[in-house]
């Protein structure tokens, strides 16, 4: 809280937060965005269902073994180095991806390394995001806050599979990995 002139406190102000939050928005769309078009790319490459099927339990199994400790682990450990450790993680391997694309390289392996490494990455971001937002947002706000939460949530189930499918149809894969770098 902060102290006006007249002497009466004011809450913190929502300012901080939702740049943050915008820059997480985005960041998740863009993840969620290339996960997809991974997934669908090899799905497209291999004509196989089974590729399809190992390629989402990569993209999924990490947060759902690493989920329960992460949550405990990251009350630990400072937020903020949780979420860029994350972040600098999940751009270096997705860089390291499109190189290989680039080069013409890249094996389906690479791609569920790729994948299991972004799932780990998020496994810890996400709990650490949760668990700071009470710490930036004034209490009246945090009902609002989960509102835009649950939104962008519903909004990324909606836009994700036509924006992945059309940015796999006019972006190299090298070009689509970028778009989380």
């Amino acid at each position: 809280m902060t102290s006006t002139a007249s002497g009466r406190r004011e809450s913190p102000s929502m300012k901080p937060f939702l740049i943050i939050w915008i820059g997480q928005a985005f960041s998740l769309l863009g993840s969620q965005l290339v996960q997809f078009a991974l997934v669908w790319w090899l799905t497209r490459t291999t004509g196989s269902a089974t590729m399809l099927a190992l390629a989402t339990l990569a993209a999924l199994l990490p947060q759902i073994l690493i989920g329960p400790f992460a949550g405990a682990l990251v009350d630990r450990w400072s937020r903020r180095r949780v979420m860029i450790v994350a972040d600098i993680a999940i751009a270096l391997a997705t860089l390291g991806l499109a190189v290989l694309f680039w080069l013409n390289v890249a094996q389906v392996w690479n791609i569920y390394v790729l994948l299991l490494i972004r799932a780990t990455g998020a496994a810890f971001h996400w709990p650490a995001m949760q668990a700071s937002t009470p710490l930036m947002v004034p209490q009246k706000h945090l009902s609002r806050v989960a509102g835009l939460n649950q939104t962008l949530s519903g909004l990324a189930g909606i836009l994700i599979p036509p924006l992945g499918a059309l940015a796999i149809e006019v972006l190299p894969m090298q070009g689509v990995l970028a778009i989380d770098v």
